[in-house]
């Protein structure tokens, strides 16, 4: 959407200042900490060690995310752009002299409504903005908070997606612990008891690890236009599979490769030696802090809905001499331009498009709907929405996690330069101690490994949920519908008929019998921002819908000052137009005046004889014609 400059603003600051600073200082801690590696490669490739490269590698890898995080903050600190435009419209704006900006919001798919779901809304007293959620998962979550219904979509799907990656977590757990009763009763075997736990430990924690990268990719605030299906785990198919899991592989070493136990466990001792429970501890530990940073501000958003669907109505049937085409134009010109917020044209979802039938010579009907609202204006409470020490603590928290994660990276590289130069400077692999020495550097690595996934995804999810705290506005506006319909019939009144009237006016009064109907809605709509040229151009969701009688009552009375103010008859407003009737006047009395001198006094007529004989003449003049 265009930067539609106006010297009156809307009011509306950068909102992810906040969040922008804590990122530049994230940045900045990322590079200085690549700088040390750096500093040591020389070195290191001077004395031959492999720990020349992992440094280098380590230190190119910190000061790009480290710029990366840095110039993210940066952006989020710059000037926010905010024009006249914004926010976007609820559905296609008809307004001729917003035609650009709607074409923009329909290309970017960021209208959520049409015109008929905003009728329907302000008729029918509901909100569809509301839906049920969609899932066995989203039913779970929705049935242990309710008010969830009532939050916008993307704060919506935020709540089930960390729902069910606690619920997975649990569901995960509970699998792993049917999957060692399994194993420990000897149900599978004595081969699938030494060599099954190991497997299906690191299929959990890769499970896991799917599952949380998946949850961060899913929160966002892009292709909101409607409720998303949680993903859930089918329990039955995982009870299932934790029983025969163990079973197969049972069977598998068994009869198909005839293992022998001990060579099974050397196997076990060798390849798959895995610490599963300090990483199921991380795991653990990231989920608490997931849970921790994003349902404070949840609770405290979800005290704030407002589910009302309430609308202010008129409806009468008023009989007045005006040509219904003036009806339509004084409610869109005028009554409707009255309601701008600072001069911005109103958006119009239906135009009035009168229609005028005419059924005779001189009478017909006419309709005419319309649906529009007024500019949004920036709500009084739009920072209410959160308390800032807890999203602070969330933006925090998400910083904190980055950086843990990218401490147990390091801690990986270092210990897989480790474990390389101990094989380099010991080749007797054959040797137990030696081999279980060098294993042990490896395990550590892993447990680094999984570590700096845990933490990099939980920084990641925390982040976006950030933003959304961070970016949510609310706005309120004036939604109205008004439907105007009746019938019309027209006749002549003249005056100045006299034959003594120098001037005559004659006029064409249609008399109009209107029934107006008026539903207004004072509504509460939110948006989620984002940083960039597109910051508010996301789809804007209808929150809340309340009775506005105030100003239902002025329209109203706008309405019936213009009608009760017309008129019918056509005079002379100008004095000059005036002064020349009063001087055509005066000549005809003077003309008159000289017929009657030469008049006897005896032939003389009154003024009331002579208004008679006009008559008179006028009547025969029309039945000679033949017209009566």
């Amino acid at each position: 959407m265009a930067y539609d400059f106006g010297s009156e603003t809307l009011g509306i600051k950068n909102p992810f200042k906040p969040e922008g600073r804590c990122r530049v200082i994230t940045g900045a801690i990322l590079i200085g900490a690549g700088v040390f590696p750096l500093m040591k490669v020389a070195t290191e490739l001077q004395q031959g060690s492999v720990f020349g490269y992992i440094y280098a590698i380590l230190g190119f890898i910190l000061i790009a995310d480290g710029a990366r995080h840095l110039g993210r903050g940066v952006f989020q600190l710059f000037r926010y752009f905010v024009g006249r435009s914004v926010p976007s419209s609820l559905a296609y704006n008809h307004s001729p002299s917003e035609r650009d900006a709607a074409a923009q919001e329909k290309e970017r798919n960021a209208l959520l409504y049409d015109r008929q779901q905003l009728f329907s809304m302000l008729m029918g007293r509901k909100n569809v903005t509301f839906v049920e959620p969609v899932g066995w998962m989203s039913r779970l979550l929705h049935s242990l908070s309710p008010n969830l219904t009532f939050l916008p979509y993307p704060l919506r799907h935020l709540a089930q997606e960390v729902g069910s990656l606690v619920i997975n977590f649990i569901a995960g757990l509970a699998l792993f612990a049917v999957v060692w009763f399994v194993v420990s009763t000897g149900l599978a075997g004595k081969v699938a008891q030494q060599i099954t736990l190991p497997i299906m430990a690191l299929a959990l924690l890769i499970f896991f690890i799917i599952t949380w990268r998946n949850t961060a990719r899913r929160i966002h605030n892009e292709g909101n236009q409607s409720i998303h299906s949680t993903g859930s785990l089918s329990f039955g198919v995982l009870l299932a599979l934790s029983i025969l899991v163990p079973v197969v592989t049972g069977f598998f070493f068994d009869h198909i490769f005839s293992a022998e136990l001990e060579t099974v466990i050397v196997v076990k001792e060798r390849l798959l030696t895995f610490s599963v429970w300090n990483n199921l501890g991380l795991l653990l530990a990231a989920c608490v802090i997931v849970v921790i940073g994003i349902t404070p501000n949840l609770y405290t958003r979800l005290k704030k809905v407002t589910p009302k669907t309430e609308v202010s109505e008129y409806r009468d049937n008023l009989q007045e001499s005006i040509h219904p085409n003036e009806v339509f134009i004084n409610v869109e010109n005028i009554i409707l331009t009255n309601r701008r917020y600072k001069e911005i044209p109103n958006r119009i979802y239906q135009n009035y498009d009168p229609k005028l039938k005419s059924e005779a010579a001189e009478k017909g009907g006419f309709f005419g709907e319309l649906v529009m609202e007024t500019q949004p204006a920036l709500a009084a409470d739009s920072e209410h929405c959160y308390k800032n020490g807890f999203r602070y603590f969330t933006t925090v928290l998400a910083q904190l996690c980055v950086l843990t994660g990218f401490a147990f990276f390091a801690m990986f590289l270092l210990k897989m330069g480790a474990a390389i130069e101990f094989f380099q400077g010991n080749t007797d692999y054959k040797e137990m101690n030696t081999f279980t020495a060098g294993m042990s550097i490896i395990n550590a690595a892993k447990f680094h490994f999984f570590g700096w996934l845990t933490f990099y995804l939980a920084g990641r999810i925390l982040n976006r949920a950030s933003h959304l705290f961070w970016g949510e506005l609310q706005f309120s506006s004036l939604l109205m519908f008004m439907k105007t319909e009746g019938t019309f019939t027209e006749s002549k009144v003249s005056t100045g008929m006299s034959i003594h009237d120098s001037t005559r006016s004659e006029n064409t009064v249609v008399r109009s019998s209107i029934t107006p109907w008026i539903i207004i809605s004072r509504i509460n709509s939110s948006i989620f921002a984002t940083s960039g040229r597109t910051n508010l151009e996301s789809p804007r969701f209808i929150m809340c819908m309340s009775r506005d009688d105030i100003e239902l009552d002025k329209i109203v009375a706008e309405l019936k000052a213009f009608l009760k103010g017309r008129e019918s008859i056509a005079s002379i407003m100008s004095e000059a137009d005036l002064r020349n009737a009063s001087n055509i006047h005066q000549v005809n009395q003077q003309t008159r005046a000289l017929g009657s001198d030469v008049t006897p006094s005896s032939e003389k007529l009154t003024i009331k004889e002579d208004e008679q004989a006009a008559g008179y003449l006028r009547n025969n003049e029309v039945d000679e014609d033949g017209k009566t």
